[in-house]
């Protein structure tokens, strides 16, 4: 089943990659506020200006932040998220998935969970299956 095109896949490896950083994804979480300069996330993080740039580049390089001048002077900048920075993370209805199959060695216990929590949670329909299926769910 192809779930995503291969133009898809790099962009969202590297927001991936982007994200793998805590203090990276701290900004993120932060960005999902409102905009914020770069002196205020440096305050927020409590991290030296060079590492707050280095990781603001790197978010931006995966198109997951952008800059922007302030309205009144011109002169401060801000960071934003960048338009739909946080669509396409995860494979799902958008990319054309339309069941999810989970594995486990027996399939008596740990994927018929996770199908049961994903069927919970989520419209995609999901089933479960094992690589050497036991006779009974383990209690």
């Amino acid at each position: 089943m192809n779930i995503e095109t291969a133009d898809d896949f790099p962009a969202r490896v590297a927001k991936h990659a982007a994200l793998s950083d805590p203090a990276r994804l701290r900004i993120v979480d932060l960005l999902t506020l409102g905009d914020f300069s770069p002196t205020e996330l440096q305050a927020e993080l409590g991290m030296p200006s060079n590492l707050v740039s280095h990781h603001l580049r790197t978010l931006e390089g995966a198109g997951l932040a952008t800059r922007h001048r302030s309205e009144a002077d011109k002169r401060r900048s801000y960071i934003r998220l960048a338009d739909g920075a946080l669509e396409g993370l995860a494979p799902g209805r958008e990319h054309g998935a339309r069941r999810l199959l989970f594995v486990c060695t027996r399939n008596s216990a740990r994927s018929q969970l996770a199908a049961a929590l994903w069927n919970q949670a989520s419209e995609i329909p999901s089933t479960s299956a094992g690589t050497h299926p036991a006779d009974h769910v383990a209690p």
